[in-house]
């Protein structure tokens, strides 16, 4: 095939300098700053300037320095001359001859109608392939240190080192992070590059100057027209062509943008369904980088055609149309008007991003008071978060629900780097999905702020009314007869605890928030006390949870136990006592009453989850301390902070002191740092004694023959208990034996997942300890074959699961639970569980 390669070049020249002037346009000084010295910065290594490390490779094929670089540099290093600093940067390099990087290149939503004052920058580095290890971590440090001088100007850029052959190589599987895709794509990852790229400094991309009719083809006609000497491959970066697309990558790449949808959803919707329309062509996929090369090499450019952003909408636009989804298509633009307009607040002066945008909406018959609406979005309160934060969850999840789909037509391997999978499923499962008790955070980067002037919290008992029975939250004054079924609160809750916790940690409750209360049972006071305390134990914001604790038992981090905060009997005490005894205060008085009448725990936990559990009634101690001791599994690591507050209007510090102590002896002979000689403790509680034993599943307890206990804390001796014997099926090859099961399984359990546990054995076979959604074990022993065979069908099943279990392992697919994979390794006497490799041996 005959390839024009000097029109090709005028082509990508032109688009690269018409991109490089909208990136400039419009963007701040900072900005301007920053992207135009990069490249200088990477070029150079002198101990004045930014990004100096000690005999960095250095140095960019065919760098021309440009007239702002020139004057920084005169500015900064007055008495020395280009020439001279980039000879001293060469001398301190003499590791090699010539220039360490090939080329520098930008490539996301930089100079798109997307790029706002937010965007970061993210730029390949192309180094070359034959950098010892020591000059990549040099180089790597390098770009660290640029990265930092970077947010000196507030702005976030990232700096890619990529080796082209190991890129080639399909080797290029670093680990997962918010800003790599670790193993999840590879070919979609390059498509996003070649329709965005920039080229900044160093050699142009071969790709882009190759009209070739079918990607399978490319290596090919590269290797024929080096034979043919009609190009020199050192003129060149290459990064490879765009025909080995596989549905696990589709698969993969889906997961990570959905990952990436927690932190950024407006951005990454759009990108989630160009993935689900890639996979809905799948395996006859036309990539939109090969349909703009095809445009910009056949001269039939026009504007729209440069904007990545903007073809990637038209896809979506086409794909949506044609399943008349107009659902979807609606929000779709809604986001993608959301995120090009986010300095529309900030930035008053004109530009062709807004006016393109007007035209837009036009388009899409929009009416006035829609666009109005949408420009205000980051003044947004509450009503109008929830309602986007409940859509973008319906879509988001029934973009997963089409992803299985995808996977059980195309029988997706799903082992493709099972640790990425128990990643990326954990962190969309812990933002996302809707459990009892939990805490759901409604406001990922949709509006700036939800803090309300009023709050008001109502209780409703009536039973005999419309109106369920619990707690209202509104955010005004009002009389509590203006209160009914039909009134617009804005959350309900059974739970007063977890209201506020909902108003708390999403901005709606802050220390400038005007409080009221209508209620028999709780003061404004109590309220007040309560909030205080609440926000004293708990930050709003914390750091995301890192991927180490993400593959971590998603442990109990900070406790707060809410003792008598909702129901409260020494209320109704006619005569208390001046001094008490410990005893007395579980069983109190001639009737025995408990003084505890409500526990509500609240935690954060590792995967930075908030959960509640409520209590109430008599035994609300008992059961209180039965959940916790489950939830801190035997040998887990202690919660970093834990406190008791009361709210009793008598005999407040000695409830505190006594639950705190019970509390205390619970975490630490669960997690072993107790000492228990016996395995028995005595409490009475409203008028019943109790036993309770401490297993390594947690506690249980039992009622006892009536005995009068003197002391709360007494021990005694007790009758030993046998281990329940696991439930086995015959799936697996099995021999019935009772053997315990490795006691590590324990701090993994956590609703909602099904978890595998694969242990060697010495004569080849292995063992398999499953973990369903309930907690529930099951042991399959001296299993034959091999570890990948048996993840690749047990991923089968889930992905040809449905609701009703009828499978060997009784899967249900729900949202986000994809199965976990974990080895067990034992190594002289320690044993631990890391998440499952490929090839893993102990």
């Amino acid at each position: 095939m005959k390839y024009d390669l000097e029109f090709a070049k005028k082509q990508v020249a032109d688009l690269e300098h018409f991109r490089i002037v909208r990136a400039l346009s419009g963007s701040s000084e900072e900005f301007q700053h920053v992207f135009q010295l990069v490249t200088l910065l990477l070029h150079l290594n002198y101990p004045n300037l930014p990004g100096f490390v000690a005999d960095a490779p250095v140095g960019i094929c065919h760098f021309k320095i440009s007239d702002y670089q020139q004057n920084y540099l005169t500015k900064t290093l007055p008495e020395l001359s280009f020439s001279q600093i980039e000879a001293y940067s060469y001398r301190t390099f003499d590791a090699m001859c010539g220039e360490a990087i090939y080329g520098i290149y930008v490539m996301g939503s930089i100079a798109s109608i997307s790029q706002t004052s937010s965007s970061d920058m993210d730029i390949w580095v192309c180094h070359r392939e034959d950098l010892s290890q020591i000059e990549r971590e040099r180089l790597a440090q390098k770009a660290r240190l640029l990265e930092q001088w970077a947010r000196q100007f507030d702005v976030e850029m990232t700096l890619f080192l990529m080796d082209q052959e190991r890129f080639r190589c399909f080797r290029y599987s670093d680990a997962l992070t918010s800003e790599n895709c670790g193993s999840a794509q590879y070919m979609l990852l390059l498509d996003e590059f070649y329709r965005s790229a920039i080229r900044l400094a160093g050699k142009p991309l071969l790709w882009l100057h190759l009209l070739i009719e079918n990607e399978k083809d490319y290596e090919a006609e590269v290797e024929q027209l080096i034979l043919n000497k009609e190009i020199n491959l050192q003129d060149w970066v290459d990064f490879g062509g765009l025909g080995a697309f596989s549905a696990n990558e589709y698969f993969g790449a889906s997961l990570w943008h959905l990952y990436k949808g927690i932190d950024a959803p407006y951005k990454s919707l759009i990108k989630i369904l160009l993935l689900e329309a890639y996979s809905w062509e799948y395996p006859n996929t036309y990539l939109i980088s090969s349909d703009f090369k095809f445009h910009l090499l056949t001269d039939r450019t026009e504007d729209h055609h440069f904007d990545p952003y903007l073809a990637m909408l038209e896809r979506v636009t086409a794909y949506l149309t044609y399943l008349g989804d107009f659902k979807r298509l609606d929000f779709v633009r809604r986001c993608f008007y959301v995120k090009a307009t986010e300095d529309l607040w900030y930035t008053k002066v004109a530009s062709w991003r807004y006016d393109l945008l007007a035209e837009l909406a036009q388009q899409w018959g929009w009416s006035q008071e829609q666009i109005e609406e949408l420009n205000q979005r980051p003044f947004w309160k509450i009503k109008q978060v929830k309602k986007s934060y409940n859509t973008l969850v319906k879509m988001l999840m029934l973009s997963y629900r089409n992803l299985i789909n995808f996977a059980r037509k195309h029988n997706v391997d799903a082992n493709i780097m099972p640790q990425d999978i128990s990643i990326l499923s954990r962190k969309l499962y812990s933002a996302f999905e809707e459990l009892p008790g939990k805490v759901t955070l409604v406001n990922p980067l949709i509006s700036n702020n939800l803090s309300e002037d009023h709050l008001m919290f109502i209780e409703v008992n009536r039973m005999d009314t419309a109106t369920k029975a619990g707690w209202y939250l509104v955010n005004q004054s009002l009389d509590l007869n203006e209160f009914s079924s039909g009134m617009r609160h804005i959350e309900y809750n059974p739970n007063l605890h977890k209201l506020v916790a909902w108003a708390y940690f999403n901005g709606l409750l802050t220390a400038n928030t005007q409080l009221y209360i209508s209620s028999q049972r709780v003061s404004l006071a109590k309220l007040k006390a309560f909030i205080a305390d609440l926000s004293q134990f708990f930050p709003v914001k914390v750091p995301p949870a890192t991927n180490e604790e993400l593959h971590h038992p998603c442990e109990i981090r900070h406790l707060a136990v809410l003792v008598n905060l909702v129901s409260d009997p020494t209320q109704n005490l006619a005569q208390p006592k001046g001094n008490i005894q410990q005893g007395d205060l579980f069983s109190f008085g001639p009737n025995e009453e408990s003084l505890v009448g409500s526990i509500d725990l609240i935690y954060r936990n590792l995967w930075n989850e908030i959960r509640t559990l409520h209590f109430e009634g008599p035994n609300a101690i008992l059961l209180a301390l039965k959940v916790l001791s489950n939830k801190i599994h035997r040998g887990s690591v202690s919660p970093q902070s834990v406190d008791v507050f009361c709210y009793s209007e008598y005999y407040q510090r000695a409830l505190k002191n006594l639950v705190q102590a019970l509390v205390s002896k619970c975490i630490s002979i669960q997690v072993g740092t107790g000492s228990v000689n016996n395995l028995q403790n005595v409490l009475r509680v409203a008028g019943k004694n109790w036993q309770f034993f401490f297993e390594e599943r947690g506690m249980r307890w039992y009622e006892m023959p009536d005995l009068k206990v003197a002391n709360t804390d007494e021990f005694a001796d007790t009758a030993e208990f046998s281990e329940k014997a696991p439930h086995f099926k015959q799936h697996f090859s099995s021999s019935h034996s009772n053997r315990k099961y490795p006691a590590e399984i324990d701090a993994f359990a956590s609703e909602g997942f099904l978890q595998f546990f694969f242990k060697d054995n010495t004569n080849g076979s292995f063992d398999v300890y499953i973990l369903d959604e309930q907690n529930h074990i099951e042991i399959y022993r001296h299993c034959d074959g091999e570890k990948e065979q048996k993840i690749k069908e047990i991923n089968y099943i889930y992905q040809q699961a449905d609701s009703s279990g009828n499978n060997p392992y009784h899967i249900v697919q729900r949202d986000f639970n994809y199965p976990q994979f974990y080895q067990i390794i034992i190594d002289q006497d320690e044993t631990k569980i890391v998440p499952f490799h490929h090839s893993q041996r102990t």
